[in-house]
């Protein structure tokens, strides 16, 4: 007990963290021991101190020293009946602003590289997927037109047209290659199309085609009609997407299978 009445005349500075030295370190010494007097002492007088706060009158600043502080700052005389806001709260509530929209504008710019970003994969991709069939393409080409027993079948522009000449291989088992150069592009609206005339019966569609923009063909098909019941291949000029049976006076090239 008498180290607590040695210490009580410590508790508002400790409270105030005044206290210093040699006797803040022994208060804390008996506070570690939990004195029950001197920690409710203690509680008592930081109590008090969260209190001197309130004890001060209210004061209004002095309207001569509100004017210079605004005019130092370059803003105005507030409106009567306003309270007063001090400028480096304007000022920090401009910052926020800022920051919140510089924060969205960044945000919408990253969104719209993010989207741009996967617009080029997805066309990547894409355009990875058409290289990839093309090689296919050209490699079943190639395989059909090297392979042993594969006929050759040239095929001639019909009548006196200036078209240039289109080949044809075929493979009875693997299918059949129609190519050619510098061939122009059918009349808009329209598809070439190429057709098996079996020796018996009516001509059969083996598919359409566009050239290039070099004006090369590659047709790929799998007729069906046999190579041993056909009689030539035709080639002719029909409306998109086709016909079931070629219009006579459209037919550009012919070539008898021999």
């Amino acid at each position: 007990m008498s180290d607590c009445e040695q210490l009580k005349e410590y508790y508002e500075a400790y409270a105030l963290s005044a206290l210093e030295g040699e006797e803040r370190a022994a208060l804390d010494a008996h506070l570690e021991r939990r004195c029950p007097v001197c920690t409710a002492e203690l509680e008592r007088a930081r109590w008090l101190v969260a209190q001197l706060a309130y004890l001060a009158p209210e004061a209004e600043p002095p309207a001569a020293l509100r004017r210079k502080v605004l005019a130092g700052a370059g803003t105005t005389k507030p409106s009567e009946g306003r309270g007063w806001i001090p400028v480096w709260a304007w000022v920090g509530a401009a910052v926020l602003v800022l920051f919140a929209l510089f924060s969205i504008f960044e945000m919408r710019r990253y969104q719209a590289e993010l989207t741009s970003l996967q617009d080029e994969i997805r066309a990547a991709h894409s355009r990875t997927l058409e290289l990839e069939s093309e090689r296919q393409l050209y490699q079943r080409a190639l395989v059909i037109r090297t392979a042993s027993g594969t006929r050759e079948i040239d095929l001639k522009p019909s009548g006196k047209s200036a078209l240039p000449e289109v080949r044809a291989f075929w493979h009875a088992q693997m299918g059949l290659v129609l190519a050619g150069h510098k061939v122009p592009s059918p009349t808009p609206n329209h598809t070439f199309q190429l057709w098996v005339v079996p020796k018996k019966g009516l001509p059969l569609s083996a598919g359409i085609f566009h050239p290039d923009a070099a004006g090369t063909v590659l047709l790929v098909a799998t007729p069906s009609a046999t190579l041993a019941d056909a009689a030539a291949l035709a080639v002719s000029e029909e409306p998109a997407g086709g016909l079931p049976q070629p219009t006579k006076d459209r037919i550009l090239w012919v070539g008898p299978v021999s």
